[in-house]
């Protein structure tokens, strides 16, 4: 059960780093050539999911951290989820919010 658990935290890392402000225009394009600009009206639930992923993300690298002992992976993983949170919710900068799920995608 615990090495699942692992890899859900990884492959929320992935998702969450995948959502990069940069690749928003390309990923619009995409989207409106596959007609998903409907679910533009879930977007607020997105967002949520997005941050779900990210908690997931570094519960899984808690759950890591625990076999392995290596105290590095750990703390960037900290660091980053804090700097996406707090970009997020506490000082509005969307530089914070992209450098945190940068590292977090590392």
């Amino acid at each position: 059960m615990k090495a699942h658990l692992e890899k859900i935290g990884g492959v929320g890392a992935v998702i969450a780093g995948r959502r990069l402000p940069v690749c928003f225009p390309k990923l619009a394009l995409i989207g409106a050539l596959f007609g998903l600009g409907a679910l533009g009206a879930y977007e607020s639930q997105i967002f949520v999911g997005v941050q779900i992923l990210m908690l997931v993300a570094v519960a899984g690298h808690v759950l890591s951290f625990l076999g392995h002992r290596r105290k590095a992976p750990l703390v960037v993983a900290l660091l980053s989820g804090a700097a996406v949170f707090a970009g997020l919710y506490v000082f509005a900068s969307e530089w914070l919010t992209y450098a945190g799920s940068r590292a977090s995608s590392r």
